[in-house]
């Protein structure tokens, strides 16, 4: 009796650590820091990293020249959720409404739908974005890592052995 009874002690310490692990996991919050708004001031390995991507000189220019916006916000609709606009000199992307580690579909820059998540890793303090074209079933997708340096927002991205570094700075909102 006492063998079952540990047994069933252990299991439920068991069900409760899984259950306290799951909850915390849901609980994940970005940090305020990162909430704002963040306008391109800088770029290095920008245009290394389109040619690695196949993009051809002439659209790289364009891109390069583009002004480039960025906004992640709670939402209002819903506080456990969160809005990200992309605002650039050519098309804007507005994501709506989602929640860490939840995939959603959506429309991006390159007119394409993704499948997008957004990830943030406590111990790196990175906000992970995550984009994989539905069109393509070869895709392998592309990752974009954010962390804040001061009050800059630094976007890094990777294709190949070619890395790109995008600054953002902070753009101060009048009370």
């Amino acid at each position: 009796m006492l063998l079952v009874s540990n047994k069933f002690s252990m299991l439920m310490i068991s069900f409760s650590l899984i259950l306290s692990s799951t909850m915390a996991s849901t609980n994940v919050r970005i940090p305020e820091k990162f909430l704002g708004t963040f306008k391109l001031d800088r770029s290095e390995n920008f245009d290394e990293f389109l040619a690695s991507k196949g993009v051809n000189w002439f659209v790289r220019k364009m891109i390069g020249f583009a002004s480039v916006t960025k906004i992640f916000a709670v939402s209002k609709s819903d506080p456990d959720s969160y809005d990200m606009s992309n605002l650039t000199s050519k098309k804007n992307t507005h994501f709506n409404n989602w929640k860490l580690n939840q995939t959603f579909e959506a429309e991006g820059l390159d007119g394409k739908m993704h499948k997008i998540t957004f990830n943030f890793d406590d111990a790196t303090d990175t906000l992970k974005e995550t984009h994989v074209r539905m069109d393509d079933p070869n895709d392998k997708g592309e990752t974009y890592y954010y962390t804040i340096e001061g009050d800059e927002l630094l976007l890094k991205m990777a294709n190949d052995k070619v890395t790109c570094r995008r600054f953002f700075k902070r753009e101060q909102t009048s009370s």
